[in-house]
């Protein structure tokens, strides 16, 4: 498969170099869109509009929903209204809105102009929730039926609804007020006694959201219960749309990305910004704040300057104290980041959590505190120092484990997204107070002991 894409690939190229564009569209002939989309994106940045503009508008609405955000954004920069507005009607709804919340203000304004009014009265009711909540993942495209008729009644309404069945998993069952009844599989509409009425077979215990429901909070049950398709409902009861599980998927690698660019202290628009001045102003916050944190750590030092002068081979320590603290720390933070994010923990249930992540923080800080002082021992033949650091380390590994667990906790209480306590966040705080927690009991040992 991979050499068949390569082999695409280059022959794509070819077309463009020598410029006969006719036959471009034949390097993706017969492919699925899903591949057709990789390749678009695997062209270099000036063959991506080239190639988008060859093919057939079905073909092109199809790669402009599969390729990464970024890539689509490039391509909508480059048309105009009246060559997007046709691209819509292939695409479903809630497809189409993800495309106009990609323009500027009034560039989808001009689109929206230009499609048909049932469309436009489809994709403003989507386009009124947020693009990270239920209401912003579903489509419009939904078959239902009235309750009380007939399964042989049922079946005449699929037949007629067109592309709506195209990915249908259930038929869903409304009454006259288009209140939520139950839902009933396509395949049981073959299998029941066509005379059979549909309320008697259908499933009247669903599962819902409404569609404000945030998209995590969505992922988490679409995980939970192994669902394919989940009904989203307003406030008085009435179906709204549906969510299908390719939504899912793609809120999942939303919120993955996210997390990573959070935890390394940029943003999840490093995956498609191309201007080097925007990168470089989301990712200057946190190296500032890192830089603010290593001043700090350096002002610490330098008040405990009379210890380290004392005893230079303090120093040499530094790096591993505050290493092993910020490492803890992240191990932690992330557990408790991954849990808060699937679900597994809240705030409700944090005191079991918490005692668990303290009594694996004493664990670890013992064994670790004990192979330090075994190690200072065997190599600086120094047993006063080996307890010195044994201890130290016991105490920041505990410390260190415990704001990592508690950090993501107190953000998620605030309403932060928990994935900004990872990175320069844990690290930087981890190593200011390893070094002060580290120097301060170097000082009071000092001042007890003398000399080391």
């Amino acid at each position: 498969m991979e050499e068949k894409h390569g082999q695409a690939i280059e022959k794509a190229l070819q077309i463009i170099e020598t410029g006969d564009l006719s036959t471009l569209p034949s390097v993706i002939e017969g492919m699925r869109a899903a591949d057709s989309a990789g390749i678009l994106a695997a062209l270099p940045e000036d063959a991506w509009l080239v190639l988008f503009k060859a093919v057939e508008p079905g073909i092109a609405s199809e790669m402009l929903t599969l390729v990464d955000e970024g890539v689509a954004r490039f391509i909508l920069e480059h048309l105009g209204a009246e060559e997007i507005a046709p691209l819509l009607a292939f695409m479903a709804s809630d497809d189409a809105a993800d495309v106009i919340n990609l323009l500027p203000v009034e560039q989808a304004q001009k689109v929206l102009r230009r499609i048909s009014r049932k469309d436009y009265e489809k994709l403003s009711e989507l386009l009124k929730f947020d693009e990270e909540s239920a209401g912003g993942l579903m489509a419009r495209e939904v078959i239902t039926v009235r309750s009380g008729l007939k399964i042989s009644d049922a079946i005449g309404v699929v037949r007629t609804a067109g592309d709506k069945i195209k990915h249908a998993e259930n038929v869903y069952i409304i009454d006259d007020q288009e209140r939520l009844l139950g839902s009933i599989p396509l395949i049981d509409l073959l299998i029941e006694d066509p005379e059979s009425v549909l309320d008697d077979v259908m499933n009247p215990d669903l599962l819902t959201v409404t569609a404000d429901t945030d998209q995590e909070e969505v992922a988490a049950i679409f995980s939970k219960y192994g669902l394919y398709s989940l009904p989203v409902i307003d406030d008085r009861g009435r179906l709204a749309g549906w969510i299908t599980v390719d939504d899912i998927i793609d809120v999942i690698e939303e919120e993955t990305n996210e997390d990573i660019t959070m935890m390394a202290g940029t943003g999840d628009e490093e995956f498609w910004e191309r201007s080097p001045v925007k990168l470089s102003r989301a990712r200057l916050p946190w190296l500032l704040t890192g830089l603010f944190g290593g001043i700090m750590s350096a002002m610490v030092m330098n008040h405990f300057r009379g210890s380290l002068e004392s005893a230079l081979t303090l120093a040499f320590f530094v790096p591993v104290i505050t290493g092993m603290g910020g490492n803890v720390g992240i191990q932690s933070s992330a557990i408790v980041v991954r849990e808060l994010a699937v679900g597994g923990l809240s705030i409700a249930n944090t005191g079991g959590k918490l005692l668990r992540e303290l009594k694996v923080s004493l664990l670890n800080g013992l064994v670790l505190g004990l192979a330090l002082l075994l190690m200072v021992i065997l190599w600086q033949h120094n047993l006063k120092l080996g307890i010195l650091l044994g201890t130290c380390m016991f105490i920041i590994i505990c410390w260190a484990t415990i704001m990592g667990a508690l950090i993501p906790l107190m953000l998620k209480k605030a309403s932060i997204d928990p994935a900004l306590a990872t990175g320069p966040f844990i690290t930087t705080l981890n190593d200011l107070l390893g070094i002060f927690i580290y120097l301060g009991i170097a000082t009071v040992f000092l001042n007890w002991h003398g000399e080391i």
